[in-house]
């Protein structure tokens, strides 16, 4: 391996943060495999054709960048490539970041990086003064992916040349979504805060609109279902928690590392056909997807993770036996329950109907933490509950309650999707984006494409749906890297450092959201 090789690959979008950290590389995440030995020949001739047929060799364009034929390093390349090419055509080098190399043939001047990226990626790469009409003969790209060292971006580690590439084919789509740069239409600082690295691009960071019309026409994102029926809000991205959110409340405003960031309507809307359903419909379930899936959910299930990933240390009852049915609360005026929900509306409502679904059942009622902080709607009074459910289960935590059950019986909530993915029984009593597919008991199921098994939802919910981020170098990222994320957050808040700085969040979080 060539010390002096260039690294694989570039950044996908000028200005960004390096993917490689300082120092010493921290260890790579579990899973990731570490690179010992360079790339085969097959390998690399396989690599090239995936490079060049996805042009992983340049990073993501500029919105309305110039197309050259040609890029010139220093003056002897621009004299060189003004003999071949005509002055409109040719690009200075300085400017390289900025170009569309979609009808770039050629780079004129010594092997810089960006030059012996344009030779992978197929221009002629051509030597500066008496070379530069082509006497010399071009690199090799075979041989420049040979002694090339390729790296994780979030980790710092080598890896494999695919592993490389993968990393370059998300990092190079988020940033082509973030072209524009992207408008936040009408929302506070905050979720603009949030919004920033998931829609970072070659453009810069997205900018604050407030209204649609001062948005203008380029691309823009709106959160949940802002803007819903306003003609000038379509194609509009849509921004909603992931699944795999954070080690905390958003409601206490803690950063996600997962949001999905799709147009159309979001995934909780059961009025019509949503972004959900428009992925399930565009996705190929592979069999390599399918076990990716697999382990990613083999992986969620062993550290325990949830939506929010609360700790907590309420014991759970004991059922003598019977069938352990959990009632997980929502939040009453939630856009999921106004767009999802069917006759059952509220979470009195929803022990009344598990109760009678499931009459001889341990019914255990676990209210929504949002709702247990006082400020959202949804509370049901400790006596009413228990008219129908046979205990309440306040701010236990939600993989132990989902541990604890047999069955979930919901409205929308999205523990029934983490009930699933534990392979517990689950009943909806609406519409969620998991209903339908043919893995929940549905009382008024949704009408679907398809049936989806266990893996084809996982991949849909956990992997293809959603966009996820590396808090620690604040880059785009695969599902596993965010996974790890999570761990080393919970770990942290854990700790008693960490128990003090949640409790002054908590307490700055809820003079925020009252005052």
């Amino acid at each position: 391996m060539g010390r002096g090789a260039p690294p694989l690959l570039p950044p996908a979008a000028p200005g960004w943060p390096s993917p490689l950290p300082a120092g010493e590389p921290s260890p790579p995440p579990a899973g990731e495999a570490g690179r010992l030995d360079g790339p085969s020949m097959a390998e690399a001739a396989a690599a090239l054709a995936r490079i060049r047929v996805e042009a992983l060799w340049w990073p993501a364009p500029r919105a309305g960048a110039p197309r050259p034929r040609a890029l010139a390093f220093g003056a002897a390349g621009l004299a060189a490539a003004r003999a071949r090419f005509a002055d409109a055509d040719i690009l200075r080098a300085d400017a390289a970041a900025a170009t569309d190399p979609e009808r770039l043939e050629a780079a004129f001047g010594p092997p810089a990086d960006v030059a012996l990226w344009a030779r992978i990626g197929g221009a002629a790469v051509l030597g500066a003064a008496g070379e530069a009409l082509g006497e010399a003969p071009p690199p090799d790209p075979l041989a420049l992916l040979a002694v090339a060292r390729p790296r994780c971006p979030w980790s710092g580690r080598e890896v494999a040349l695919g592993a490389a590439l993968d990393a370059q084919a998300l990092l190079r789509a988020a940033a082509l979504r973030a072209r524009g740069p992207v408008a936040l239409v009408g929302m506070s600082r905050w979720k603009r805060r949030c919004l920033a690295p998931f829609l970072t691009g070659p453009d810069g960071p997205p900018r604050a609109a407030r209204s649609l019309a001062e948005a203008g026409d380029g691309p823009r994102a709106l959160w949940g279902d802002a803007g819903e029926g306003d003609p000038a809000a379509a194609g509009a991205l849509r921004v909603e928690d992931g699944f795999l959110r954070s080690v905390g409340l958003g409601l206490r405003h803690t950063a996600p590392v997962s949001l999905a960031i799709r147009p159309g309507p979001p995934h909780f809307d059961a009025t019509r056909r949503n972004a959900f359903e428009q992925t399930v419909a565009a996705a190929d379930f592979t069999p390599a997807l399918k076990a990716r899936a697999a382990a990613l959910r083999a992986q969620v299930l062993a550290a325990g993770l949830t939506k929010y990933n609360l700790e907590g240390a309420a014991a759970l009852p004991d059922a003598g036996g019977r069938l352990r049915v959990l009632a997980p609360g929502q939040v009453e005026d939630d856009a999921s329950i106004r767009l999802g929900a069917r006759a059952v509306r509220t979470n009195l409502a929803l022990l009344e109907a598990a109760r009678a679904r499931f009459p001889d059942a341990f019914l255990l009622f676990k209210p929504h933490p949002d709702v247990e902080t006082g400020l959202r709607p949804g509370a049901v009074p400790r006596a009413e509950a228990l008219r129908f459910a046979d205990a309440v289960a306040d701010r236990a935590p939600a993989a132990a309650c989902l541990d604890w059950a047999d069955r979930v019986a919901t409205i929308t909530s999205l523990m029934g999707f983490e009930a699933l993915l534990r392979r517990k029984a689950v009943t909806c009593f609406g519409r969620p984006f998991h209903a339908g597919w043919g893995l929940t008991d549905d009382v008024d199921p949704p009408p679907r494409d398809r049936a989806l098994d266990l893996d084809e939802l996982t991949a849909a919910a956990l992997i293809l749906h959603p966009d996820y981020i590396d808090p620690a170098s604040g880059l785009p990222a695969p599902p596993e890297i965010a996974v790890a994320a999570l761990l080393r957050a919970r770990a942290a808040a854990r700790r008693p450092l960490g128990r003090l700085d949640r409790a002054w969040r908590d307490a700055l979080s809820w003079t925020l959201n009252r005052f």
